[in-house]
């Protein structure tokens, strides 16, 4: 579990950091346009469920494990979009709301991907 698990960390960092447009960063700032994030979320989930099916994985458990991750991500970056455009504090990078906030939808994507990498090994 441990390699699936590694994996699924570096699909995360490629799909947060380095395969993210400035379209999908924009959108993702204030939750809206909806199109953009989805397509973030699904970058997410093409990665990790190719990944998973690498590493041996039922073509049938890699697509439900890839639509949660699609559907986990979309609503967590949508969130935080949402509440920074509601509170420009969270939106504002020097101040300690902002990174509190960072920290919890980090936390929360990887709780996601604990409980997929669980989910892929039963």
């Amino acid at each position: 579990m441990i390699y699936i698990l590694l994996s699924l960390l570096i699909c995360h960092f490629l799909a947060d950091y380095c395969l993210t447009t400035h379209g999908m960063i924009a959108a993702k700032a204030k939750g809206w346009p909806l199109l953009p994030i989805v397509g973030h979320a699904a970058v997410h989930a093409i990665l990790m469920g190719a990944a998973l099916a690498v590493m041996g994985i039922s073509w049938k458990m890699c697509l439900w494990l890839a639509a949660l991750q699609l559907v986990t991500h979309f609503v967590i970056d949508t969130t935080k979009g949402v509440l920074t455009g509601h509170f420009p504090l969270l939106a504002d990078n020097t101040h300690k709301p902002f990174w509190i906030l960072y920290g919890f939808d980090q936390l929360l994507h990887l709780l996601v991907i604990l409980l997929i990498a669980s989910l892929s090994v039963i």
